[in-house]
């Protein structure tokens, strides 16, 4: 299977993977048919279709099926079909925002952090435990931007522009205390049940394996994919942030963290030497991670 995955992308195959994503979104919604969840689930399937063109920009996979294809076993398996409505705005909003700072074109990348900041300020409006990937996209202006405080203004005031707009709603509607609502609360919401996650853990030692290997061969590395690997690994950490304090059991909230761990693991699996390895770490990610699913539900 390693081989057939190591096999160049086409023009053809995005579209191949968004239609068994569909197919596979719309089958768990027939089992939970109302319109909020429909409605939920058609902003998460627009944020999780965005992840495959992620891999394109991020430049770190040499556009082989192994990446898109871990990304599709990881949704599937992080798929319970009953994503709420802030999470799958901010599935949506993280993945668009991510393809806006390492988008090819340097000029749309550099000169969408007010777009940056308004989509931020929404996101965090709609579900404040998100304050993670702000101070990932603050970092993200320190390390590539030639004018940062111009840049860090344009973020802010795309920020603000929407606190605005959302205590001006809430205003006229006469809701008291909204302020509060944006207060990132995290004693009742930490992770504490881990059955269901240590399937999980064979796939998160071979992911700390494809880090210490990256780092072990840097010299090795053209600049370019140092530094778009660092900046990944800095995405996952703010991800990550998330998950500890946020999650619970709502693992729903591991959609965000699909995209880093498809990218970081088929690297790791790309360097292997041995073809049988990679085979067996191939599938191996593949079982534990469905023996997660299976896990949830029993």
């Amino acid at each position: 299977m390693f081989r057939l995955l190591s096999k160049q992308t086409n023009i053809f195959s995005i579209p191949a993977y968004l239609v068994c994503l569909l197919v596979f979104i719309s089958l768990f919604n027939i089992l939970n048919f109302n319109l909020l969840s429909i409605i939920s689930s058609i902003i998460a399937f627009l944020g999780i279709a965005l992840g495959y063109f992620l891999f394109n920009n991020i430049g770190l996979n040499r556009n082989t099926h192994l990446p898109l294809f871990i990304y599709t076993i990881l949704v599937f398996s992080f798929y319970f079909g009953d994503v709420s409505f802030p999470l799958a705005f901010t599935i949506l909003t993280a993945n668009l925002s991510t393809l806006i700072l390492i988008s090819n074109n340097e000029k749309i990348g550099k000169r969408s952090y007010f777009l940056v900041g308004c989509l931020m300020g929404f996101m965090y409006v709609v579900m404040p435990q998100t304050w993670p990937l702000i101070i990932f996209i603050i970092l993200h202006i320190f390390a590539t931007s030639g004018n940062i405080s111009a840049n860090l203004f344009r973020l802010f005031f795309g920020i603000l522009l929407l606190f605005v707009n959302y205590a001006g709603v809430y205003y006229l509607l006469d809701i008291p205390d909204y302020y509060t609502r944006l207060i990132p609360y995290v004693s009742d919401k930490m992770i504490t049940n881990i059955e269901p996650l240590i399937f999980l853990s064979p796939v998160l030692l071979f992911l700390l394996y494809s880090i210490y290997d990256h780092f072990v061969h840097f010299s090795k590395k053209s600049p370019s994919s140092k530094f778009r690997y660092t900046l990944l690994l800095v995405y996952s950490l703010s991800i990550l942030i998330i998950l500890i304090f946020y999650m619970g059991t709502q693992y729903e909230f591991l959609l965000l963290i699909a995209f880093p761990v498809s990218v970081i693991t088929s690297r790791g699996l790309r360097f292997i030497s041995k073809y049988w390895v990679k085979e067996l770490i191939l599938w191996g990610i593949i079982i534990f991670a469905l023996l997660f699913k299976l896990a949830y539900y029993f």
